[in-house]
């Protein structure tokens, strides 16, 4: 009886796995881009996703700082449906928002998209992740901009000396981009990027 009870919990709660730190590879759906820009006072979302099951679930989530999660549209899919791109629009949003995608499939395995992020206006920016924040060569740094833009990225150590200096170039929507922390020293450090409109974000990380 013990053993039959374990099952039927494992059924209805489902499997879930964090997309941002753990392969999704063997899913039987996953998202194989998700990106966002903002429209005016509107956030267009743009994903596609791999399909091997007859049915897939997509919810869209929001968020106004990055941790609390809401879900604002559910998309269900069938293998046909899940050959096309997807879209949704989210209508007037105001200030920054971030975003997410909970993506679930009939045995009940359910995962967490990457998070991105709109700025609800028309210049600016938003990092929306360091990943990861403890790390020994490369870290992928995640950045939502609402429109094209050159823009600084500026590391410092603790003690407030600029170790590094890059120039990179901003697109429209959704800009990922590889740093090379491999020659910092061990440590911790502040990555500061700012831009042509003196926007200004930071965001720290750990050198093994």
């Amino acid at each position: 009886m013990r053993i039959v009870f374990l099952i039927i919990s494992f059924l209805c709660f489902g499997l879930i796995v964090n997309a941002q730190s753990s392969g999704t590879d063997s899913l039987p759906v996953r998202l194989s881009t998700l990106e966002a820009r903002s429209n005016g006072n509107d956030a267009r979302l743009d994903w596609k996703v791999v399909c091997f099951l007859d049915y897939a679930k997509f919810e869209i989530q929001r968020s106004s700082n990055g941790t609390t999660y809401t879900t604002i549209n559910t998309f269900e899919a069938d293998q046909l449906r899940c050959r096309q791109p997807f879209d949704y629009t989210d209508a007037n949003i105001s200030g920054k928002a971030f975003y997410r995608i909970k993506v679930g499939d009939l045995d009940g395995r359910i995962y967490n998209s990457k998070i991105v992020a709109v700025t609800g206006k028309e210049k600016g920016f938003e990092i929306n992740s360091l990943t990861p924040t403890m790390v020994t060569t490369n870290a992928l740094l995640s950045i939502s901009s609402a429109s094209a833009d050159n823009a600084q990225i500026a590391i410092a150590n603790f003690q407030g000396m600029i170790v590094k200096r890059i120039a990179v170039k901003l697109n429209k929507g959704v800009t990922e981009l590889t740093i090379d922390v491999a020659y910092l020293a061990p440590g911790n450090y502040v990555l500061t990027l700012t831009n042509g409109f003196s926007d200004r974000k930071t965001v720290r990380f750990t050198k093994l």
